[in-house]
């Protein structure tokens, strides 16, 4: 169970932005997305006021001005309230395909740890035919002999490939509807 416990867990799992800096940020995306709303009006109605004759070009550029300064300024703030919200959406998005990941992940070592002792593998039995594999291969004598063994070992390791190639998928689905929903908060923001 040692394995279990040596799970690394990266650093940069941790948070930027933290909860009550989100609440804030939220708020004040909704305020300045309203107070963008109002600036939008108030230069429809000069926009408006010019067209019906009640203003002149020269008096609608001297009253929009300020109102275009503002927009600008608003702009400004929502495009960093925005990505604030979308840097805390990413990064919960990550943390929770992380989490996702590693609870696969030693879900899976816990069963091998489990299959292992009944087959009577010990795990350095795993590593050397790694290690020597490389070597038979460049030379024609032992390959024959490699493809003898390998049928005998196939069909309990087909069904262990058909097992984990299943969860192989459902972790690559978990990762791709993670990544669909990133693409979506890039895409909003």
């Amino acid at each position: 169970m040692t394995g279990l416990e040596s799970f690394p867990i990266p650093d940069p799992i941790r948070k930027t932005v933290t909860d009550s800096d989100i609440a804030k940020a939220r708020n004040k995306l909704r305020v300045a997305n309203l107070e963008r709303d109002i600036i939008g009006d108030a230069l429809t109605k000069i926009y408006e006021a010019e067209a019906k004759g009640t203003i002149n070009e020269l008096e609608k550029n001297q009253m929009i001005q300020p109102y275009k300064n503002d927009l600008k300024r608003v702009d400004s703030e929502i495009d960093t309230y925005k990505k604030t919200v979308d840097l805390y959406e990413l990064e919960a998005a990550k943390e929770d395909l992380f989490k996702r990941f590693q609870e696969t992940f030693l879900d899976i070592q816990a069963r091998i740890e489990k299959i292992r002792p009944s087959l009577n593998l010990p795990a350095s039995t795993e590593a050397k035919p790694a290690e020597s594999k490389p070597a038979p291969a460049k030379t024609e004598s032992t390959e024959p002999t490699e493809d003898n063994t390998p049928p005998k070992e196939k069909p309990p390791r087909e069904k262990a490939r058909n097992k984990a190639e299943e969860k192989i998928e459902t972790i690559r689905e978990e990762v791709l509807k993670a990544m669909e929903r990133l693409e979506q908060i890039e895409t909003e923001g």
